[in-house]
């Protein structure tokens, strides 16, 4: 049963970014993590093996079917679109695009519908718009929607603030610490549809802490 649902998405300058979450987020938060990013076909090994070296929690690639469990880190496969229904990952082979790439809008979504207000959604460093457009249905589920403060590429992260729909703008470690904030005020219920939503109301305010509107 998952409690919490946290997908984290970029493109170029990326790595850094999962790297200062990760590092950050102790291991039993009871969250589930996705990392979704624009994977090449070529480099692809590249990314578990620089993030197995900066967490205690399990990072897994999606596979088709696969089950969503917390505690754990989910990589989004190359070359695939990802969706989830109910705890079920969902994998179809990407279909060519014209125009910008929309991977992560669609995975996004997803989680919106399946998840409600247990959604979260962090923009990271990207040179596209991709993952703007799904962030009005996370906030209209009742999600929590983040941006990167400081980024390498500043493209997501500021179309995405651009929309009006992100809550927090924050450094990779304040989003760690946000997000670990959220998990504690998660009441560990057995029922999903018996939790509380997940608000970005329930952070306490401090050092860093930005509320966009």
């Amino acid at each position: 049963m998952i409690f919490a649902w946290c997908a984290c998405a970029a493109q170029r300058g990326g790595l850094e970014a999962y790297l200062g979450i990760l590092r950050n987020l102790p291991a039993d938060t009871g969250m589930a993590f996705v990392i979704a990013s624009h994977r090449g076909l070529g480099h692809a090994y590249l990314l578990p093996q620089a993030l197995v070296r900066t967490t205690a929690m399990p990072i897994v690639e999606v596979e088709q079917g696969m089950r969503l469990v917390p505690n754990r880190v989910f990589l989004m496969p190359p070359g695939k679109d990802m969706t989830i229904e109910g705890d079920v990952f969902d994998l179809v082979t990407k279909s060519k695009r014209r125009g910008w790439p929309v991977t992560i809008s669609i995975f996004l979504r997803s989680i919106a519908a399946a998840y409600e207000s247990r959604a979260v959604a962090v923009i990271l460093s990207g040179m596209d718009v991709d993952g703007s457009a799904a962030l009005q249905a996370i906030k209209a589920a009742g999600g929590a929607t983040f941006a990167q403060s400081n980024p390498a590429f500043v493209s997501m992260p500021r179309y995405a603030v651009e929309t009006g729909y992100v809550d927090f703008v924050l450094p990779p470690v304040d989003i760690a610490n946000a997000l670990s904030a959220l998990a504690q005020k998660v009441p560990r219920r057995r029922n999903r549809r018996e939790l509380a939503p997940l608000s970005p109301r329930g952070i306490e305010s401090g050092p860093g802490l930005h509320r966009t509107r």
